[in-house]
């Protein structure tokens, strides 16, 4: 926040000077233009330094007490789907207030996990679609990004990848092949444990 005041003086004594060395204008409507130029300024950046606030960082969910998985999600409600090609830092999540599954199912069991949470991310391959959740033990199911408005964002499960892949791709509307707890390590998913989908029997030809 600081930053914020820091930039709007600065731009207040540096909007005064210009306009003193401009003679051709009338001083009255110079100094006029300038300060409404300067308020402008300090209006949006205003309006930036309560939007960052209001978002709060990564340190503040940390130190947050009696932070749950649902209190989590709500804290996404409003966030903008963003399908990205790396994974965000969760700092940087925050401020964008946009991203993708895997940006807040990272983010979810960083901040759980610092909160004495058993988390798990799960991502599950379909036909078309990757999915990527995280298991929560003692929630007794998984955060998904797609329902982080949901007035119930948990979505209850057993914590085994068939049964998180199942559900997942249900919603989906499609079939899963793949199920992988994983982990990130320098930006970089680490899988752990991989399940695959048993393909259905051949249908045997009528006698």
């Amino acid at each position: 926040m600081l930053r914020y005041y820091r930039i709007i003086w600065a731009s207040l004594a540096m909007g005064w000077l210009p306009a003193l060395s401009m003679a051709r204008l009338p001083m009255r409507l110079i100094l006029l233009r300038w300060r409404l130029c300067c308020w402008a300024i300090c209006f949006s950046l205003l309006c930036a330094a309560e939007s960052a606030r209001a978002a709060g960082g990564l340190n503040d969910l940390l130190n947050q007490k009696d932070l749950t998985p649902e209190g989590l999600a709500r804290v996404f409600a409003n966030f903008v789907f963003e399908l990205r090609p790396q994974l965000q830092e969760p700092e940087t999540f925050l401020q964008r207030k946009s991203g993708d599954c895997a940006d807040y199912s990272n983010l979810a069991s960083t901040v759980l996990s610092h909160h004495g949470y058993t988390t798990k991310m799960v991502v599950v391959m379909m036909a078309t679609q990757t999915h990527v959740v995280c298991y929560v033990k003692e929630a007794g199911g998984f955060l998904d990004y797609n329902h982080r408005g949901d007035a119930h964002p948990v979505i209850a499960s057993n914590g085994s990848l068939e049964d998180i892949a199942g559900k997942v791709a249900g919603d989906f509307r499609s079939r899963w092949r793949m199920a992988s707890a994983f982990r990130y390590r320098s930006g970089s998913p680490v899988y752990l444990d991989s399940v695959f989908a048993m393909a259905p029997s051949p249908a045997r030809p009528p006698r």
